[in-house]
């Protein structure tokens, strides 16, 4: 047995140990968790040091690294692989769960939470064994097959650590309901829901930006699997925060915080366990369906203490006299359809597979249609949020938006989208409403809450403008065949193609798919362009790679402005393909041609200005109610 899979699961027993210890006795005995605790730690070291050393007969050391890359990734190599990202997951709980259990006491609640939290990390423990990154190949090869050039970018040393924090608060989020349901009190604590809903917004926000400058589309979001997948428990934490507040009388709060816990946990299980054909995703392991049975048993657990408690699961509260009551009801439950809605699109498909259907995919057009109604839904229940009149009066305005969006649909302004053009008049009537209560908001004596979520909420509304606008009002040139040294017309710029250089073979990889032996990693064509947009000139760089194990991929050009980005990439013909292949052999070949593509994409910068500004409020309400405790 390799020293880490001991370490896992010595832990995994200790833990065992002192659960039994909390269950019996009902006192807590360190001794066990911090061993525990200790050996995680350990076991996630071990990994680290085997991708710095170049242990390559570790296969998760070979797949997702060789001799010749760069330190940085190599730090990284435990959560950007399948099996090392469960342990990095389980690493980053016991440290959080150790910081937590020193500074708690033996107080009841405290108690029932320790059971829990062990509980969880037991099961990360076990479900990262089912596939070890520590499995040894049978044969050590002389390199490292190469991490995917995909991934060869700062955003994966960002935004995996940044999700699994988010996913870590929420498991604690999850352990503090469980034990206040055991212990017949209520003890949501904001600031750790706060901060899993920051570390998920952050995460999908960071991944959008991947994707928008790497992968060279052009596009932020694509609803892909894994995709949707991480908007799902990010959409059920938004709902917990339109929920009333005060004392209920049902446990909604508490099941949407269960909900949210599953979704992270389905959202794992798409990722790790390769349930879907995704770029995201990794191979099919028994990952997948294991994290689905943990899941499960979480959600009946909080079933039978909700029927233990005698509370309804939800009781309607809404009072149709009120528009702030209407409005958040409304706002609740639009966010909960989204989830629904984005939930069944990744699960539709995972059935039909498991009923021996045909292979099935979830079309863009099947979100875009059944989101679109509650979006504008839930922007109507903001705006009626920040609004102080009667519900006529209300109602009116609403209509009165509706009836300017058919307008702009009818006259195709400002988008040739219909749905862009029919909820932009709503979108931004809710923006200015938005900021009218947040500049109120200084008059109040809950200045900072009331600025926080009227902050937030306008950062929403900036996004979904961005969105509207940039994903329909996007142009694109199509596929232009240029010679190195030449000028292209294209989209109203000119672009000046100069200093087209082949570079030859770079790194070291171990090319076992293709010729079983050692290969240069990557060679690469890489093009000056000056382009002219009017009275302005830009220049950059383009490039485009071929990988031993993975093929062409492009670096994009994106130059930005107010009006939005210019977004320009290369593609290969069959000579600028043979000279990167040639170049790789260690022979120079210049290309003949390659293909050229250009895009704009309009105020894209709505986008992530809103981004920003939401991690903003969210800063503000996490500092609001530290203040208040």
């Amino acid at each position: 047995m390799e020293l880490g899979d001991a370490f896992i699961i010595t832990a995994a027993v200790l833990l065992l140990l002192d659960f039994a210890i909390l269950r019996l006795i009902a006192r807590t005995k360190r001794v066990f968790f911090v061993l525990a605790c200790v050996l995680v730690v350990a076991a996630y070291f071990r990994l680290t040091m085997a991708f710095i050393n170049d242990l390559f007969m570790l296969a998760e050391v070979y797949y997702y690294s060789s001799s010749g890359l760069d330190i940085a990734y190599k730090l990284g190599g435990p959560w950007i692989g399948s099996s090392g990202s469960m342990l990095f997951i389980a690493f980053l709980f016991s440290i959080a769960y150790l910081i937590y259990r020193v500074h708690g006491d033996e107080e009841k609640f405290h108690i029932a939470a320790y059971r829990i939290l062990d509980i969880i990390l037991i099961s990360l423990l076990v479900i990262t064994i089912l596939k070890s990154p520590f499995e040894v190949l049978p044969v050590r090869p002389p390199d490292g097959a190469g991490l995917n050039p995909l991934l060869q970018t700062f955003w994966v040393l960002v935004h995996p650590p940044i999700v699994f924090m988010g996913y870590v608060f929420v498991f604690f989020a999850c352990a503090f309901t469980l034990a206040g349901m055991e212990c017949g009190e209520r003890r949501l604590n904001l600031n750790v829901i706060y901060a899993a809903w920051l570390f998920l917004a952050l995460g999908i926000a960071l991944g959008g930006w991947w994707s928008y400058e790497v992968l060279g589309w052009g596009g932020y979001w694509a609803w892909d699997p894994v995709e949707t997948a991480s908007l799902l428990p990010w959409l059920a934490l938004s709902a917990y925060f339109h929920l009333p507040g005060g004392m209920r009388k049902d446990q909604m709060k508490e099941f949407t915080l269960i909900i949210t816990f599953f979704m992270v946990i389905f959202a794992t299980a798409l990722t790790r366990g390769g349930l879907l054909e995704s770029v995201h995703a990794f191979g099919e392991s028994p990952v997948g369906p294991a994290l689905l049975v943990f899941a499960l048993g979480i959600v009946i657990y909080f079933f039978y203490l909700a029927f233990r408690t005698g509370k309804p699961v939800y009781v309607p509260e809404v009072d149709i006299t009120s528009l702030r009551s209407i409005s958040i009801f409304g706002a609740f439950w639009s966010l909960m359809f989204l989830m629904i809605i984005c939930f069944m699109g990744d699960l539709a498909p995972i059935i039909g597979g498991a009923l021996g259907g045909a292979q099935m995919t979830t079309t863009p057009e099947f979100y875009n249609r059944w989101c679109y109604p509650f979006t504008l839904a839930f922007v109507a229940a903001l705006t009626g949020c920040s609004m102080n009149v009667k519900v006529r009066h209300y109602a009116f305005l609403i209509l009165s938006l509706l009836v300017t969006g058919v307008v702009l649909v009818i006259l195709r302004v400002p988008t040739p989208n219909w749905m862009a053009n029919f909820g932009l008049p709503l979108l931004f009537a809710a923006g200015f409403a938005l900021i009218y209560q947040l500049v109120s908001a200084f008059r109040t004596s809950r200045r900072w809450y009331i600025c926080g979520r009227a902050l937030l909420h306008i950062a929403l509304i900036i996004i979904l403008i961005g969105v509207f606008i940039s994903s329909t009002a996007e142009t694109e040139s199509g596929n232009i065949i240029a010679e190195p040294d030449s000028v292209v017309n294209a989209m109203g710029v000119k672009l000046n193609l100069e200093n087209c250089t082949i570079h030859p073979g770079r790194g070291r990889v171990y090319a076992r798919t293709q010729h079983f032996f050692t290969l240069p990693e990557y060679s690469s064509l890489n093009v000056d362009v000056s382009i002219t947009d009017g009275t302005e000139v830009y220049n950059g760089n383009m490039a485009m790679y071929y990988y031993t194990n993975y093929g062409i991929m492009s670096k994009p050009l994106i130059i930005s402005t107010l009006r939005g980005d210019l977004y320009v990439f290369m593609q290969h013909t069959n000579s600028s393909y043979s000279a990167l292949f040639y170049a790789l052999m260690g022979r120079e070949h210049q290309p003949e041609d390659f293909i050229i593509r250009v895009k704009r994409v309009p105020v894209v910068w709505l986008v992530w200005l809103g981004i920003i500004m939401m991690a903003l409020s969210m800063v503000i309400l996490i500092c609001e109610e530290a203040r208040k405790k």
